[in-house]
């Protein structure tokens, strides 16, 4: 463990959290130093980040939805990236990806107001991050066979648990993904949306247009 990690190790969970998902200054770009030393894209970065995805309602509870937004685009600028590393133990990236259905579920489906991004609908500051969420730099699909690609199984699979929140900011983020990933594994996006289609009687009708644009790989 490096110098950077025992840092983080050694602050107490609590405090970290405070560091990294307190204010911070959106308009000042020296923001990105509160992850200086503590919020590598390593290993340790995504366990603690883990501990706090897996229970939001009560780690991220004392923050703003404007400072846990501007929060999320920074760790997806750096943090976020770790998961491709092969250096990382598999079991530690696939639980963080996993931890993303809680994440939405407890926080994004609780604060974010029930509103469509791509139809411009105005929504709480929340609610940009959770629209863009698939849209990060961070993410990267591949077209290799899914058996041989474990990082797209399991975004997918983060995808479609995402999909079946009852909240329409969630499932629209979790369509916006799928569309991003049509190209790269167009059987198993269309088996998901699909289904989807098939199971939501009652979906805005917004949302169902943008879940059939989604499965022609068309979104926004």
């Amino acid at each position: 463990m490096n110098a950077a990690d025992q840092a983080s190790m050694a602050l107490q969970l609590a405090e970290w959290v405070d560091r990294i998902f307190g204010e911070a200054d959106p308009a000042n770009y020296e923001r990105f130093r509160r992850f200086d030393g503590i919020c590598g894209p390593n290993e340790v970065t995504l366990l603690r980040l883990i501990e706090v995805f897996e229970r939001p309602s009560v780690t991220l509870s004392r923050y703003s939805d404007q400072f846990l937004d501007q929060a999320v685009w920074d760790l997806s600028t750096q943090a976020f990236h770790a998961v491709y590393d092969p250096a990382i133990d598999w079991i530690v990236s696939a639980r963080f990806i996993r931890s993303f259905k809680t994440l939405f579920r407890e926080l994004y489906a609780a604060r974010c107001r029930p509103v469509l991004g791509h139809c411009g609908e105005k929504g709480s500051p929340l609610n940009m991050s959770c629209y863009m969420w698939w849209d990060f730099d961070c993410w990267s699909p591949a077209p290799d066979p899914l058996s041989h690609n474990p990082h797209d199984s399991v975004l997918l699979e983060s995808m479609r648990s995402i999909l079946s929140i009852p909240h329409i900011a969630c499932k629209e983020s979790a369509l916006h993904g799928l569309g991003h990933w049509h190209q790269a594994q167009s059987a198993t996006v269309d088996a998901i949306l699909d289904s989807f289609l098939a199971s939501e009687h009652d979906l805005p009708e917004g949302l169902r247009e943008y879940a059939l644009n989604a499965r022609r790989g068309y979104v926004e």
